[in-house]
């Protein structure tokens, strides 16, 4: 009975330190895979990055390589910072995994014309 009241205590106490820390280790995965992205997405786009591609074909709005690998890093730490000053912690860590997507669009409108 000792045993088990002891490993209660201490699932209560990890429970208390995930919960307490609980922003810091949702936005640790979302901070390196953005990274991850950015350096990907420096590494493979050209030096100008077009983007809202049009009806005939050509792209309507060029942007330089380092506005395209760290705009959406920036809207990312956007979404990050609002998880940090909010009290609710998972839809802002939900948008800010959502704009994850943006440097994947990035990368595959400019690589193959969509």
């Amino acid at each position: 009975m000792k045993v088990m009241r002891s490993v209660g205590d201490f699932l209560r106490s990890a429970w208390q330190f995930v919960f307490c820390f609980r922003k810091v280790f949702l936005a640790i995965p979302v901070i390196v895979i953005a990274i991850v992205l950015a350096r990907q997405n420096a590494a493979v786009l050209p030096d100008q990055v077009g983007l809202l591609l049009s009806e005939e074909g050509t792209f309507s709005m060029l942007v330089s390589k380092q506005q395209a690998v760290y705009g959406p890093l920036l809207v990312t730490g956007v979404a990050l910072i609002f998880m940090a000053v909010s009290r609710k912690v998972f839809y802002p860590w939900l948008i800010s995994v959502v704009t994850l997507v943006l440097p994947f669009l990035i990368r595959l409108l400019n690589q193959f014309g969509f």
